[in-house]
């Protein structure tokens, strides 16, 4: 099961059980206190996946993690291409590539 039908599954659970019990659909003779804090649900559950999902990303950009052996070797691995390049008669400006017509 993807992680989207997992998250389709959890939030229709919980939006059928909101509806029975916000809208009494089962006629479960709950007490109307159940209703008054059933009817706001929605929205304080969404300002607290707004809040983890802050949280989450602050926790990651806190504690990513450079990855300097990856920088070198992809800075080796980009001039190793422009030797290439070159040797193939790519003429390598700043600004931008030039194809030289060296025969």
């Amino acid at each position: 099961m993807t992680k989207l039908l997992e998250w389709l599954l959890g939030v229709s659970l919980i939006g059928v059980a909101w509806g029975l019990v916000t809208f009494d659909l089962l006629d479960l003779q709950l007490p109307p206190q159940y209703r008054e804090l059933a009817w706001p649900m929605p929205v304080y559950l969404l300002v607290a996946f707004g809040c983890y999902s802050l949280a989450a990303v602050g926790y990651r950009v806190a504690t990513f993690n450079d990855c300097e052996d990856a920088a070198k070797e992809l800075q080796a691995q980009i001039k190793e291409a422009k030797e290439d390049l070159k040797k193939k008669g790519l003429k390598m400006n700043h600004i931008s590539l030039e194809v030289s017509h060296v025969h």
